[in-house]
């Protein structure tokens, strides 16, 4: 829609730019760190993001603009300056930290891969239909519009990233995801809604499946089979990425949430090196590099991984205590990770905003709280909600396989807390859970998410399980083992199978919705292109950001005034409700100077905000006509006088 002249034919060669991308600083990075071949591929696209996000902060603070010459110096002279450190190390004959994740066959992982980028790529190729569609959500242009305000401006500064939504008072906004698709544009020139959805389908096609095979492998069993299934079953939960990705549009927490496992893996695999006594000082390094990454892409990614990780140190610290037989002493570890556990949400609950403690009642009937929990809230229909329910079977399988070992009931605690958790936010309000899911603003879309996301490791186990069961049956005879595991895969596939259908139907009503729920639609992209050829490249534009003209600062090199519906400053109050009496109010003409507004656009779809000082212009004095295309109108803005 916003780029007519792009299909995802034509948008391979960005794709692979955003693989590059994101892969080879945080590959050549990893490797530097002691990071072998397994772990560097998984924790490469985490570890190039923590370079972005903390480079444009460090960039902004030292005065300096984001371009070719900061990105080089933070993705390639990093790297390259902690591999000459490593080699020197070496040459002096010490043995430097390794994090070698346990084995696994690079066929495996290739395998996997391929299937998940295949999965997620014929969702965003039936479901998008072009890449230059986006959600039809009222924020999208925030997501839009602060790629290209970065790279307007040079800052990527998630400190001052909600500049763009207030510009008198530059605010933090998690916007790693906003730094990576600047980044991109800079480097390849393609529009930003081709350059965001291409960055998008490489987190749900790679980054995702990757560090979930990562985070299995590592932590719960060297099982060749988690790998294989892990490509299969990442993005088979509707609710994630698919949900997230499209209705409410809230990309930067699917941009963060892809990094959860891989996160939790090098955490993981640290923490274990530091209870057996071995080498723990790569995967220190590595978490320690890999964290600004995630925090700086979404806060609920934080808290997820944060809760993942307190309940896997609490397992690994209970067996080291019943193990080490040293009394109070080995159990002090377990003891300060359970206060932990605790402290965490009573803390956090003192950092939430006074803005999302505002309680929110809801009261669902049972059996459509029953019915969500079970299809994790995903099926419109009868076929979507059976295939639901299988994943949620498969759940419980992993749940019942992961306690039988002992060891991964952290896998189980982990999966279910989200689920009760969002089974109390979705049927009875944010009342009683606020303090755990504020960081999602308590709305159950958003924690839905995140729900299904928890419960994919459980989901890949049971199915593990399954197949597991096939092999015990051999000694009952070859034909039922091979019928069995032909039946259990034939299970599998139709599920994915349905589940794919319904994820393409989620992602294609909102990518492709029609007025009056949409945000904008070609004919208005259209109007507004041609508009854009009109005004000269330092035009100035007020227009209502209700009515589908803020997409102008996406479409052309103009600057609009209002960039979104939620921007706001005492100038922008005078012009909305004042510019029609520009020339006769002093207040109302300084603002117009202060900000250089040279156009104003009319029209549109009926505006559901009052923004009658812009909406009036066509009846008020000295304001030329300049150009009517389709549903929008250009005006001159007249000279006035303070």
């Amino acid at each position: 829609m916003l780029a007519p002249d792009w299909s995802w034919l034509t948008a391979i060669p960005i794709v692979i730019a955003a693989v590059a991308l994101l892969w080879i600083p945080g590959a050549v990075l990893a490797g530097g760190l002691g990071a072998g071949w397994w772990p560097a591929i998984a924790l490469a696209p985490l570890l190039t993001t923590s370079l972005v996000a903390v480079g444009g902060i460090l960039t902004d603070l030292a005065g300096m603009r984001w371009g070719i010459g900061a990105g080089a110096f933070w993705l390639l002279a990093i790297p390259a300056v902690v591999w000459g450190l490593r080699v020197l190390w070496v040459r002096r004959r010490r043995r430097p930290w390794r994090f070698d994740a346990p084995h696994v066959r690079w066929w495996e992982v290739a395998v996997g891969a391929v299937v998940a980028v295949l999965i997620v790529c014929w969702v965003f190729y039936f479901g998008t239909v072009r890449p230059g569609n986006f959600p039809q959500q009222p924020d999208q242009i925030f997501h839009l519009g602060l790629v290209r305000f970065m790279v307007d401006s040079g800052n990527l500064s998630s400190l001052e990233a909600n500049a763009f939504n207030e510009p008198a008072s530059a605010s933090f906004y998690p916007a790693a995801l906003h730094g990576i698709s600047a980044t991109l544009v800079m480097l390849t020139g393609a529009p930003v809604v081709v350059v965001e959805n291409s960055v998008l389908l490489v987190s749900c096609a790679l980054i995702y499946p990757l560090g979930l095979m990562l985070m299995l492998n590592t932590l719960v069993a060297t099982d060749r089979r988690l790998v294989l299934l892990t490509g299969l079953l990442a993005a088979a939960t509707t609710a994630f990425p698919w949900r997230i990705l499209s209705w409410g549009a809230v990309w930067a927490q699917v941009f963060g949430s892809v990094f959860i496992p891989a996160i939790i893996a090098v955490y993981g695999w640290g923490l274990l090196q530091v209870f057996r006594r071995q080498h723990w000082g790569s995967a220190a390094l590595l978490f320690l590099i890999s964290l600004p990454g995630i925090s700086l892409a979404h806060t609920s990614a934080t808290m997820v991984a944060a809760a993942a990780a307190i309940l896997f140190s609490l397992a690994v610290a209970i067996r080291h205590a019943l193990t080490a037989r040293r009394g109070i002493v080995g159990w002090l570890p377990a003891i300060g990770f359970a206060l932990a556990g605790i402290l965490g949400p009573v803390l956090g609950a003192f950092a939430a905003p006074t803005r999302l403690l505002a309680m929110q009642e809801l009261n669902e009937p049972f059996t459509k709280v029953v019915i969500g929990m079970l299809t994790f809230w995903s099926g419109r229909n009868d076929a979507e909600q059976v295939a639901t329910l299988a994943l949620f079977a498969l759940a419980v399988l992993g749940s019942v396989a992961c306690l039988r070992r002992g060891r991964d009931w952290w896998l189980v605690a982990f999966g279910w807390i989200y689920i009760v958790l969002c089974t109390v936010l979705s049927s009875r309000g944010s009342a009683y859970v606020w303090p755990f899911t504020w960081p999602w603003y308590n709305w159950p879309y958003r924690f839905q998410a995140t729900t299904a996301l928890a419960a994919t490791p459980l989901i890949v186990v049971g199915a593990s399980w399954l197949i597991s069961f096939g092999e015990r049956l051999r000694g009952r005879g070859r034909g039922l083992a091979i019928a069995w595991t032909v039946l259990v895969a034939v299970g599998l596939f139709t599920t994915v199978a349905f589940e794919t259908r319904a994820s393409v139907g989620v992602v294609r009503r909102s990518y492709t919705a029609k007025a009056p729920y949409s945000g904008t639609n070609d004919a208005e992209v259209r109007a507004l292109e041609q508009i854009s050829a009109t005004l000269p490249d330092d035009a100035v534009v007020a227009s209502n950001p209700w009515t589908g003209s803020a997409f102008l600062y996406v479409l052309g090199p103009e600057q609009t005034f209002i960039h979104t519906k939620n921007t706001w400053s005492p100038d922008i109050a005078l012009v909305a409700h004042g510019l029609d009496n520009v020339r006769v109010d002093p207040a109302v003409c300084g603002a117009v100077k202060r900000n250089h507004i040279t156009y104003v656009i009319t029209g549109g779809r009926e505006a559901t905000k009052d923004f009658t000082g812009i909406d009036s212009v066509s009846a008020a004095d000295g304001f030329v006509l300049v150009q009517r295309t389709g549903p929008y109108t250009l005006w001159k803005v007249p000279d006035c006088r303070q």
